[in-house]
């Protein structure tokens, strides 16, 4: 758990942190910043703020909790979530150096360590456009040559997958236009910030897939049953399905990567649809070979296939999206929540907690039990400790709301 002390309150726990670190000293000007479980302290930070510029004076790990990235999370927290603008500051006298360059720390030609420009980056919505727009662009790219090459070649199967990377444009686009609009910070209209507009545009791209899947399926069987004469695809679509095939693969590999290291779920999504892809087209090719060397029906058939694919697809977009809006609870985070306020605070009892999600950002409310005779500041002071170390070690909550109830005799 992430704590913050003014000089009054290291006055009152001064023989503690004596007995931490035998060099603590304390600056009356300075930010004290400590990593604490149930109220012991792993790991402290002083920090002095002199005009926009921060100068980290000391940081100490405890001996029997070194190696365990202590110091690493306690320099993310204050550089996340503490300063805002200016420039992070180390002396040129340290044993640490190693550490701080590969914290991002860069060495002064007169032998001090600085991150210049402090600010909370927002590294996931860059690399999330990144990723996102080489895949419209190679969708675009299959869409076009399957669609083409399945009409010329005369595979209805081909020209039902080059809808579906068609389909992806759309979801594609839609995930990029989610990426823009649920970055957009929050306003007096809308104080929660913009990130259900991803979930509003989720149902959309869900409705158009839906009605793509119809006209596809629908015109594939009424050949199928109409009796006329079905046509031998080219033996050159098949190809073209292969290529499909790759590239899905590598878009797949990029989307999961990029996915998981920013945590975007949309973009996780779109990667396991990438996946499926891969085996649409190569059931393509499966089909397109059956036509030719066994029957034409077996063309038909896959390309009324790859449309219950994705209207498969379409269907649960908008399932998970309508999730989002209801604001179903997700069981298993709530009950991660509880297990780490439990073992890291001495709080005895946690209750009523909810939680709503916004885009892939997470709004907590909760309730906590205090003793009935803590002075509001320091129940106000366990609530704003709790909500930043929260939000600290689970990235994707936005905000905490936290009710103060009192212990019950």
């Amino acid at each position: 758990m992430y704590k913050s002390y003014i000089y009054e309150d290291i006055e009152n726990k001064l023989e503690e942190f004596q007995e931490l670190d035998k060099n603590f000293f304390l600056d009356k000007e300075g930010m004290y910043y400590t990593i604490e479980n149930k109220n012991e302290i792993i790991a402290y930070i002083l920090l002095e703020k002199n005009e926009n510029d921060y100068k980290l004076k000391r940081i100490f790990v405890r001996k029997d909790e070194r190696f365990k990235s202590y110091g690493t999370k306690l320099l993310l927290f204050i550089i996340n979530k503490k300063i805002k603008k200016g420039n992070l500051i180390v002396g040129k006298e340290n044993s640490i150096s190693d550490f701080l360059i590969k914290i991002g720390f860069k060495k002064k030609e007169d032998g001090e360590f600085v991150i210049e420009d402090v600010e909370n980056k927002d590294f996931r919505k860059k690399e999330g456009q990144k990723t996102v727009i080489a895949s419209i662009f190679w969708n675009i790219i299959l869409a076009t040559t399957k669609i083409g090459f399945g009409y010329i070649g005369k595979s209805r199967a081909l020209l039902a997958d080059g809808f579906n990377s068609l389909s992806d444009v759309v979801t594609s686009s839609g995930i990029l236009l989610g990426i823009h609009f649920s970055n957009i910070p929050e306003d007096e209209s809308h104080p929660f910030g913009h990130e259900k507009i991803e979930s509003v545009i989720g149902v959309i791209m869900g409705i158009f897939m839906i009605l793509t899947a119809f006209e596809l399926g629908k015109g594939g069987v009424e050949i199928l049953f109409s009796g006329e004469k079905r046509e031998v695809p080219e033996m050159l679509t098949v190809y073209f399905a292969l290529f499909s095939s790759f590239v899905k693969y590598f878009m797949y590999k990029q989307k999961i990567r990029v996915g998981l290291e920013t945590e975007n779920s949309a973009l996780i999504a779109d990667a396991k649809d990438s996946r499926n892809d891969i085996f649409a087209s190569l059931g393509v090719v499966l089909g397109i070979l059956l036509s030719i060397y066994v029957n034409p029906i077996f063309d038909l058939i896959i390309s009324i296939l790859v449309a219950v694919l994705i209207f498969k697809e379409g269907v649960s977009v908008i399932l998970e999206t309508t999730d989002i809006i209801l604001d179903k609870q997700d069981m298993e985070f709530i009950e991660e929540i509880k297990k780490y306020i439990y073992e890291n605070t001495d709080i005895k009892n946690v209750h009523d907690i909810m939680m709503r999600k916004s885009g892939d950002k997470i709004f907590l409310e909760l309730h906590i039990r205090v003793p009935k005779d803590m002075s509001v500041y320091n129940a106000h002071k366990i609530s704003d400790d709790l909500e930043n170390s929260i939000k600290e070690d689970f990235p994707l909550v936005k905000n905490v709301i936290i009710h103060l109830d009192c212990l019950l005799n």
